[in-house]
């Protein structure tokens, strides 16, 4: 494998693209959401500087001071500065961030007041202009630090106008000495506030640093796992707030530890960041890669839904085998997509479930995509020893072809998942082991995986089907049934295949009477109708929650198992009972 420097250009050349973009942080704050100055510290701040001054400002009364000297007057306005540092100080988490910026003009104002009430325009109170302006420079941004040391100034100028309209601008000792105090004054102001901006810009620039340290992979520039968990925790809350969708990929390279051993650490770092080189260059602007470990990557993608990440996983996956097809060593990757709030709606359960699907696809023979499905985990976890990798390849392959299924028979990717979940609940209720429960619910997923042999002329005719036609809708249990054959299930197999069957005998396609059906076949044949039922279709609206029961109801016995009915009924209303409406269930509703 080349050195890296010649690693970037062998892929830039491969992939005719150009070195990627990369943005720049934030000023105030870096790459784990840190900033240098927060509206709580300038709080705190700004609180110990109104308790400061006015404590200082009280101890003046009692030191000897010019006759014209207002004690009265003084002690009230430090008073009421210590009284709003307390404030400030107490409610400092809460305080709005407009009043850290206002704060320091009413600071000001006070200072003026005090050297009003001293008698002295030259009075040593003069130096709380300096603490206000300190404060300015430091915890504000320079237009409001230099606007507020302009109004400091300009107060300072009133005061001596003041002084001098009533015709005491000094007491004798000290004539014309206001003057040079407030150019003294001014020019103390703005070259402490440089200093203090150019301290400021110095601290930020450090603590940028070192978070960006934490939050940078150091080989492959990408971000860090601290870094993308932070990057998770905020497209999250973004997304809350703005109603929008997005998903995460997580990738890992298939045997690296052989590359490692083959060709050493150093071909293996190579390889790592050439990924990250791939990673990062095939990406749009605001999409966020990382590597999270060893030989693990992650991607985050807003406003992508679970389709387009797995169409981008793919790419991703396929770039990556062809860019190492040819090397010592080819390396593949095995990707897990899951997307907020399709599979969670937490961070954690976001994470958790793109883990869960990367660990489907190493055990589905690795190389390969694997959109995040509960019905996988199950198989996988049920029955992984029984299954060999090409049985679990292909049912990877039929669940996706379900959902596609559903789109083209009820226009929307959700009846297959809700039978799945009317499955469960009735499994639930009555009894079953949690493997039976798992597969029942993939039973529900794949029940109608057979209509891909059914034209679409006949799945979306809005009229009622001639006999011909319904005969050919009568086929889907028994090519479904062709479908799963040889893949190692061959008891939800047979569940599919009986579905239509009828307690009564008038079921399709082999004409069984009750307990010749299988239980589960029975909980799904009451699934299925009742998702039907709730739901609109191009040939029928639906008939209402409340209708749909009744129908189960009355049949129960005839069409309908009446164990299963009931078990399914049951369930449905402790799930209004306990738990309040969520979109999985507003149909049951």
């Amino acid at each position: 494998m080349p050195p890296i420097a010649d690693e970037m250009s062998w892929l830039g050349r491969r992939l005719g693209q150009g070195s990627p973009e990369v943005d720049e942080p934030s000023p105030r704050e870096n790459a784990l959401g840190v900033r240098s100055v927060t509206p709580e510290l300038a709080a705190k701040a700004q609180a110990c500087l109104f308790v400061a001054a006015g404590l200082v400002g009280a101890l003046g009364v009692f030191l000897p001071h010019p006759e014209r000297f207002d004690e009265q007057g003084m002690l009230a306005v430090q008073i009421i500065s210590v009284a709003a540092g307390a404030l400030l100080f107490a409610f400092h988490e809460k305080v709005p961030e407009w009043i850290t910026r206002v704060g320091p003009y009413g600071a000001a104002t006070a200072t003026s007041i005090v050297l009003l009430f001293s008698g002295r325009a030259t009075s040593a109170y003069l130096l709380l202009y300096l603490w206000v302006a300190f404060y300015a420079f430091y915890f504000l941004k320079r237009r409001e630090a230099i606007a507020l040391a302009l109004f400091t100034i300009a107060s300072y100028a009133a005061v001596i106008i003041g002084f001098r309209t009533a015709g005491f601008a000094s007491d004798g000792a000290h004539v014309n000495e206001d003057i040079p105090a407030m150019v003294l004054m001014a020019g103390t102001v703005f070259v402490a506030g440089a200093f203090f901006v150019l301290l400021r810009e110095r601290v930020g620039r450090l603590i940028r640093q070192v978070a960006d340290v934490a939050s940078t992979d150091p080989l492959t520039c990408l971000l860090s796992r601290r870094g993308f968990h932070h990057a998770v925790e905020t497209e999250l809350a973004r997304s809350e707030r703005s109603g929008t969708c997005f998903s995460v990929l997580l990738a890992d390279c298939d045997f690296f530890k052989q590359l490692n051993d083959r060709l050493g650490q150093n071909a293996g770092d190579e390889a790592l960041v050439a990924i990250g080189w791939l990673l990062e260059g095939d990406r749009r602007r605001f999409d966020v890669p990382a590597r999270i470990g060893g030989e693990e990557f992650a991607v985050i993608l807003p406003e992508t839904d679970q389709h387009e990440a797995y169409v981008v996983a793919e790419r991703l996956r396929t770039r990556i085998s062809q860019a190492f097809a040819d090397q010592a060593e080819p390396l593949t990757m095995s990707f897990g997509v899951a997307s907020y709030p399709a599979h969670a709606t937490t961070d954690d359960g976001l994470l958790r479930a793109a883990d869960d699907a990367l660990y489907a696809a190493k055990a589905l023979g690795r190389d390969r995509c694997v959109l995040h499905s509960p019905e996988i985990a199950g198989i996988l976890s049920a029955d992984r020893d029984a299954m060999n990798p090409r049985d679990q390849a292909q049912l990877a392959t039929v669940l996706n072809l379900a959902e596609a299924l559903d789109m083209r028979d009820s226009g929307t990717a959700r009846h297959s998942q809700t039978v799945g979940r009317y499955c469960e609940l009735m499994a639930r209720e009555l009894g079953l082991t949690r493997e039976q429960i798992d597969r029942v619910r993939v039973a529900g997923v794949l029940h109608d995986i057979g209509k891909i042999g059914v034209t679409d002329s006949i799945l979306g005719k809005p009229g009622p089907l001639t006999k011909d036609e319904y005969e050919g809708m009568k086929k889907h249990p028994e090519i479904g049934a062709r479908i799963l054959g040889g893949s190692g299930l061959d008891d939800i197999r047979g569940w599919i295949l009986a579905h239509h069957e009828r307690p009564d005998g008038r079921g399709y396609p082999r004409g069984l009477t009750a307990d010749e059906i299988p239980l589960q076949a029975r909980i799904l044949a009451v699934a299925d109708a009742y998702e039907a039922m709730t739901s609109d279709r191009v040939y029928r609206c639906a008939i209402g929650a409340d209708a749909a029961r009744q129908e189960l109801r009355e049949n129960a016995g005839k069409q309908f198992d009446a164990r299963a009915v009931d078990a399914f009924l049951t369930a449905l209303e402790q799930r209004v009972k306990t738990e309040a409406p969520s979109a999985s269930f507003v149909a049951a509703r």
